[in-house]
């Protein structure tokens, strides 16, 4: 909606009119607490912030949120909307309730980093096997700690040590480092994928330099100079904090007291803060590093970590250092997002306009009541982008190389984790029209592209642009702008179609072998007479194609069994199955590798059975197949690291 004159006087004025003192909090009978305004600037501007963040609570069913403003570089707004915990009706006080951020702790610790390297202290560009003793995989050229806070180490995405239902089973963070290293799949500084396993290293970086368990080392580099006191990494929290803490809404139920998943990567998404303390933050961004007139950062750290530092095209957005980089029109904006289960934070800063907005919801449905804020502010904030219709010259020459389905490189390679990360991974259909224009599918969204260079895109409306990367002279990879993580093209096996396909082959040959074959055999015992029966069981241990088909129906059996048992044991703990399996999943895996011994076995009797003259012609092209869709079962197994257990591919 086009903003009123009176929400456009929050921006008309600089200095004075935006340096008004932090205002003090009061706790509104109608469980909000606010910050007072002191002028007529705030006011306007906690006029819009709180249309904007009731009627996002109010649309997606949250219970609360918390936010913070800064504007011309000081802070304008701190205020809690909503209730910290629906059954005890708690109101969310901005000054006192932590909020679970999840993956803003991310730019939390790059700044710190960052910090360290301005002060000539840490090298961003040395390899990072040369920083941390913990293995780490460095087939060919190693990975940088630039590398790693832009999600550009080459690391599979895995939940490998990511969430810890319980206390009891947490471990020190160089623990998960020296006991599960994460693969390399690509090499380091070409192509991005969101990382937490990534952004867990450069955080044992700031730890290792400090000598310190990493929560004591990120509050003495950061959080305690910077007076974020109600703010932490630590797990279990102080029980301090962890008795105010806001209360996570999750599908499943609430998390109170702080009793929420733990983080084993600690450094990817741990962090606990006040909107007050994420407003501190957002003073340091904006004014080189300084609060209350005292330089906490060294001088030139913010505009050091602001800048550019990666992109997949230089036509396209891309990172600075722990934050996202992306245009609203011709301003640039550099923000950053977490997810939990239970909560949801988005922070972004706007360095133009000395502008800085988080916010944070005790809900995972803050997604999208975060995208209604942020956009919303953004839009009374910025001048409205200019709009303009593009017109396709024709079709690209290389329409055909570009036309094709591409998958988020955000996957698991080597955990079990493969298969629900595959099927949660973003996906873009891309073809062309008739006269050129290219039409992307993305989540029930439909877009559509001109070219405007070689390869790359820009929408219709000219909003946004995209671009296609090569590998070994073809076309391969698909990269949109602001996104760290590129899409790279499936083909062949990788096609999701044709597991379908070879999964219902292998349910076909179970049915055959467990059932058909059962039922085949009771069939002709009763049309057998008495003394015929007799005979046929007196022998049939010693017949090679009964033996050959109660092995195939075995394994096919066991394989069934083991991964039922698999997937059950996963749906009654998800968390820690995923992320650090207990040794009553791993001994599950015993069933599916007898079984693949049994498959292998299998293939003997079926060379067998073309020379042996107990088989007839029909029944040894009936066994062969089954043996074939057999194999195909436990091949599938295997691609999805379900053939044997966790870490040993």
């Amino acid at each position: 909606m086009p903003p009123s004159p009176s929400r456009r006087r929050f921006l008309a004025g600089t200095g004075a009119a935006c340096g008004a003192a932090l205002v003090g909090s009061t706790t509104a009978a109608s469980g909000t607490v606010a910050a007072t305004p002191n002028n007529q600037l705030d006011s306007d501007l906690e006029q819009v912030v709180d249309e904007l963040v009731e009627t996002s609570l109010a649309e997606h069913d949250i219970p609360g949120a918390s936010v913070a403003v800064v504007a011309d570089g000081s802070r304008s707004l701190t205020k809690g909307y909503g209730v910290a915990d629906q059954e005890n009706e708690i109101p969310v006080d901005p000054d006192e309730t932590p909020f679970r951020i999840g993956s803003v702790s991310k730019p939390v610790v790059a700044t710190a980093l960052m910090d360290l390297v301005e002060r000539t202290e840490l090298d961003a560009d040395a390899a990072v096997t040369d920083l941390l003793d913990v293995p780490i995989d460095d087939a060919g050229e190693p990975a940088t700690l630039t590398d790693l806070v832009t999600h550009r180490g080459g690391f599979e995405s895995t939940n490998r040590g990511m969430w810890i239902p319980d206390a009891d089973d947490l471990r020190p963070l160089e623990s998960y480092l020296q006991t599960n290293p994460q693969q390399r799949v690509r090499p380091p500084g070409e192509i991005g994928s969101y990382s937490n396993f990534g952004y867990a290293l450069a955080g044992q970086v700031l730890a290792r330099h400090a000598e310190k368990p990493f929560h004591r080392a990120i509050d003495d580099a950061l959080l305690e100079p910077a007076g974020m006191a109600t703010s932490s990494f630590r797990q279990p929290l102080p029980s301090s904090l962890a008795e105010r803490h806001a209360t996570g809404h999750a599908p499943t139920g609430a998390y109170r007291d702080g009793e929420f998943p733990f983080v084993g990567l600690r450094p990817a998404g741990s962090m606990s803060a006040t909107a007050s303390d994420m407003g501190q933050f957002l003073e340091l961004q904006l004014n080189d590093g300084r609060l209350n007139g005292q330089q906490i950062l060294e001088s030139g750290t913010v505009d050091a970590m602001h800048e550019q530092w990666a992109t997949h095209h230089d036509s396209l957005s891309g990172m600075a250092f722990g934050l996202f980089e992306e245009y609203h029109g011709d301003v640039r904006t550099l923000w950053h997002n977490g997810a939990t289960l239970s909560f949801y934070s988005h922070l972004v800063v706007v360095p133009a306009y000395d502008f800085g907005l988080f916010i944070s919801f005790n809900s995972p449905a803050g997604s999208a009541a975060a995208t209604d804020v942020v956009d919303g502010m953004l839009d009374e904030l910025l001048p409205t982008p200019e709009t303009r219709s593009l017109t396709v010259d024709g079709v690209p020459t290389r329409a055909d190389e570009m036309a094709g389905n591409y998958r988020s490189v955000q996957q698991s390679h080597t955990w079990h984790d493969r298969v629900t990360s595959t099927l949660n991974a973003a996906t873009i259909d891309v073809r062309f029209e008739d006269d050129g224009t290219l039409v992307t599918e993305h989540g029930g969204t439909r877009d559509r592209w001109v070219e405007v260079e070689p390869l790359v895109f820009e929408r219709v409306d000219g909003g946004r642009r995209l671009a296609f990367g090569e590998a070994d002279g073809e076309i391969q990879y698909l990269f949109r702008g602001g996104s760290p993580t590129a899409f790279a093209r499936v083909e062949g096996v990788d096609r999701l179609a044709v597991h379908g396909a070879l999964s219902l082959i292998t349910l076909f040959g179970a049915l055959s072998a467990t059932v058909g074959w059962p039922a085949t055999e009771l069939y002709r015992q009763l049309r057998a007479d008495d003394e015929g029966r007799l005979d046929d069981w007196r022998t049939a241990v010693t017949r090679d194609p009964l033996r050959a088909k109660l092995l195939t129906a075995g394994s096919f059996g066991v394989l069934v069994v083991s991964l039922v048992l698999i997937v059950f044991h996963f749906l009654l703990s998800p968390l820690l199955v995923l992320s650090d399996p207990p040794s009553t999943f791993q001994a599950l895996f015993a069933g599916t590798a007898l079984g693949a011994v049994g498959a292998v076995v299998t293939v003997g009797f079926a060379g067998h059975s073309w020379t042996s003259e107990a088989w007839d012609r029909r029944g040894r092209i009936q066994y062969t197949v089954i043996t074939a869709s057999l194999l195909m079962g436990c091949w599938l197994l295997w691609y999805w690291n379900l053939l044997f257990p966790p870490g040993m591919r």
